[in-house]
């Protein structure tokens, strides 16, 4: 042999499975993270475990982003991307309601009551957009599982570093609930996506940013918590202004 390589083969087929390998792998690495957020929660270590669903919440974002960046949207994609988000969305939040609730004084009837709620509904939500023949450009319809467990997760973390545990536990079951509840009602909050007003834009990007510093740093949780909530309160103001539209072709759904 003279030592030169041999002759290489870029098909069309296997450049096209590769950019679908990026962002199903990003979705992997969020089920991964959900799946260590169960572990961590399991053996009490609370605070790693609502930071890794934290994790997750923006690796659900990178790998839409990597999709659509590299035209690599598929039906296998989706199905993928619905079960990393069952997993870290629905399986991990329950686990750290179950193991937490007990740590800090809840009954157990409670605290499982209220973590299996966000499997029942996550579940629920990801089927139904799964099915759906059409899809809103502009606005989500229910919350996003994504968020419904960030916020979640921000508000463990937030009540820990402010030492608001064990005293106010109890407040913990009911937020769970009404955000499980949230994740297959019929409101309305607009998707956070490039927009024609540029100061709108440059909040979205400061908000996104100021989300990923404090969760790189693992600091200041009141942070994540107050983005959320501003979102959530501002979206449904917004969602319930805006007429809805009819029926549009599907795409991908942000779950």
């Amino acid at each position: 042999m003279d030592g030169r390589a041999g002759p290489r083969y870029h098909t069309p087929v296997n450049r096209k499975l590769l950019k679908i390998a990026v962002p199903n792998a990003i979705s992997l690495a969020s089920m991964g993270c959900g799946l260590a957020s169960v572990t961590m929660a399991a053996v009490g270590r609370f605070e790693a475990a609502a930071w890794l669903i934290i994790y997750s919440c923006f690796l659900d974002k990178a790998d839409g982003a990597a999709a659509r960046a590299l035209d690599a949207g598929s039906d296998f994609g989706v199905q993928m991307d619905s079960f990393s988000d069952f997993t870290a969305f629905g399986i991990a939040p329950a686990a750290l309601m179950w193991f937490l609730g007990p740590a800090v004084g809840l009954p157990e009837g409670w605290s499982g009551f209220a973590a299996a709620s966000f499997p029942f509904t996550a579940s629920i939500r990801l089927a139904r957009f799964n099915v759906a023949g059409h899809e809103d450009k502009e606005f989500f319809t229910g919350v996003p599982t994504t968020f419904a467990a960030g916020l979640l997760a921000a508000t463990v973390l937030t009540f820990r570093d402010l030492a608001l545990l064990p005293a106010w536990a109890n407040a913990l079951p009911p937020v769970m609930i009404l955000l499980a509840v949230l994740m297959v009602s019929p409101i309305r909050i607009p998707k956070l996506k490039g927009r024609d007003n540029r100061a709108l834009n440059a909040i979205q990007i400061a908000a996104a940013l100021a989300g990923l510093v404090v969760t790189v740093l693992r600091t200041l949780p009141e942070v994540l918590l107050a983005l959320g909530l501003g979102y959530l309160v501002i979206g449904i103001a917004a969602g319930a202004r805006s007429p809805s539209p009819g029926p549009q072709p599907t795409d991908p759904p942000g779950n």
